[in-house]
């Protein structure tokens, strides 16, 4: 066989779940015949079954064997993905060298280097180094047509929707789905892989329906001999499950995912963020010894880079449940350093939520909102939603609230600030507002404030012109019928338009306009253009006056 089509044979083993049958006939092929691919692909294998030090000890082999550049990238790639659940070995070094042959390839869109590519991505991603996992995914397909009809294929495409989600661009995952699913074969178990990346994404964008769509496929994944697309499975519908505050749900997956309470099995950043995760479980049911414990699973894991933020950020929880304030904020600062330098956003953006928390707790109301604020329109604008949630609620018993969403509408708003809108639009002014509510002015203005923010307007006239009048079960009298010229330009003032706009537009005055203006004020009986604006939407029947 030769070395392209034994990688290709043991992908695809890989993809179906054989991966010990894979490992068997790699491990029988480097006794034959010493070749460090098949060492290489055995260390692959190897991680695949959760067996992170043997795979450590078969790259090892591998890298001492090969001679030409394809099977020394190859088993530098298989090195540093092994490493990537090995405490003892760093894969940085074995990284950089696969990564330095792959750039210097001469055909990098084969299949051969697409497939050193995806290992390359994967190790960085599994390592947590989520920024070189980003530069190795921008030197090429992993994919593309070199692996279309693969069934490995959709695991590669799957690598970079996750690549695209922990670096904080959920937009771009979100894009990046599609051509996901396209490259799964109709019937394999990879549909049950790319339906949870799909969940972990609608997690991070704050679509709880997404998430309880893909928690259906949980009941696919077998129960005995798992491997790194099992676990992953349950991982990432655990990780999607508590992106939508499912701390429960999250839980179960993660005790699913792992073989023993340290998950042993899983990678070293998945141990990690899966502890931490319980931990997070225990502390919601203020089962402080409960999460100790957790935590206490997580400690021979603070000593690697790779964990080691996700440590520190569970060690500020665990303070800041012990009263520990300071020490809680310096955890969380120090987190929040690591995971951005890392290109971690997603945990980042979690960091700085535990950070809020800590702030709080030691009457830093003021800075904790303040930075909330800033996060959350940096994580809106990528897509990142789910930050929206968890910054809402952190801030909620500190009396704060973030700014409605630029304009998500009506569910962007409380249901205090709905009521206040539907008053605006009924034309009700403030003092009105504030006397039928029973709030002071100022807090009916600050209400006002947040509906135009939601719809995206910065005027009464404009959040008109975005919604309407509300509905009447009683019909208002028509309007006074005005002129051809007095329709048109209460048309305009009710769609926004200034006097100047409609100058222009008309090639008249703005003292014409003016004018026809006051001369709409007197006929409709109203003091001012968001009146006129309100009977304008207000009636289907507002029509000019006839001719002469």
């Amino acid at each position: 066989m030769e070395r392209s089509d034994l990688v290709a044979s043991v992908f695809a083993a890989l993809a179906n779940g054989e991966a010990c049958g894979a490992a068997q006939d790699c491990a029988a092929r480097w006794e034959r015949d010493a070749d460090p691919v098949a060492a290489a692909l055995a260390a692959v294998t190897q991680f695949w079954l959760g067996e992170f030090v043997a795979g450590s000890q078969w790259a090892r082999l591998a890298v001492e064997a090969a001679t030409d550049d394809g099977a020394r990238a190859l088993a530098h790639a298989a090195a540093a993905l092994a490493a990537g659940g090995d405490l003892e070995v760093d894969g940085r070094p074995d990284w950089a060298a696969g990564l330095d042959l792959l750039v210097t390839a001469d055909e990098p869109d084969s299949a051969w280097w697409s497939a050193v590519r995806y290992l390359l991505a994967e190790a960085a991603l599994v390592d947590a180094r989520v920024a070189d996992a980003a530069s190795v995914v921008a030197t090429g397909p992993m994919g593309g047509s070199a692996w279309a009809g693969h069934p490995f294929a959709a695991v590669m495409a799957a690598c970079s929707v996750r690549t695209a989600l922990f670096g904080g661009d959920v937009a771009r995952a979100q894009e990046l789905l599609d051509p996901m699913k396209a490259a799964v074969v109709t019937g394999s178990r990879l549909e049950t892989l790319t339906d949870s990346v799909a969940g972990l994404v609608h997690g991070n964008a704050d679509d709880a329906g997404g998430v309880a769509r893909s928690l259906e496929v949980a009941d696919a994944v077998r129960d005995s001999e798992r491997d790194f697309l099992d676990r992953g499975v349950l991982l990432l519908l655990a990780f999607g499950a508590i992106a939508v505050g499912d701390v429960v749900t999250a839980g179960g997956m993660i005790l699913r995912a792992g073989d023993d309470g340290d998950l042993s099995s899983c990678t070293l950043i998945d141990r990690a963020l899966g502890l931490e995760l319980l931990l997070v479980a225990a502390l919601t049911e203020e089962d402080l010894a409960s999460a100790e414990a957790w935590f206490a699973a997580m400690l021979p894991l603070a000593i690697h880079p790779s964990p080691g933020p996700t440590v520190e950020r569970a060690r500020s929880r665990v303070l800041l449940a012990l009263g520990e304030v300071e020490g809680a904020v310096a955890a969380a600062t120090a987190s929040i350093e690591a995971c951005r330098a890392a290109g971690r956003l997603v945990e980042a953006a979690e960091g700085e939520i535990a950070l809020a928390r800590a702030r709080i707790a030691g009457r830093d109301v003021a800075g904790a909102s303040r930075d909330l604020r800033a996060l959350v329109n940096a994580t809106d604008a990528s897509g990142h939603r789910a930050v929206r949630r968890s910054a809402s609620s952190t801030l909620q018993p500190a009396r704060r609230r973030l700014p409605p969403v630029a304009g998500g509408g009506w569910e962007a708003l409380s249901e205090r600030e709905r009521e206040v809108a539907r008053h605006v639009l009924e034309g009700h002014e403030v003092d009105h507002i504030a006397a039928l509510l029973f709030l002071s002015p100022a807090t009916v203005r600050t209400h006002i404030s947040r509906v135009l923010c939601a719809f995206g307007v910065p005027t009464r006239i404009g959040l008109l012109a975005a919604v309407g009048t509300p509905p009447r079960d009683i019909p208002r009298p028509a309007p006074a019928p005005l002129s051809p010229r007095q329709g048109e330009v209460a048309r305009r003032i009710a769609l926004g338009a200034s006097n100047q706009q409609i100058a222009a537009e008309f090639g008249i005055s703005v003292k014409g306009v003016e004018k026809h203006v006051g001369d709409v004020l007197a006929r409709w009986g109203v003091r001012s253009r968001f009146e006129i604006a309100r009977v304008w939407w207000d009636s289907d029947d507002v029509r000019p006056a006839p001719a002469g």
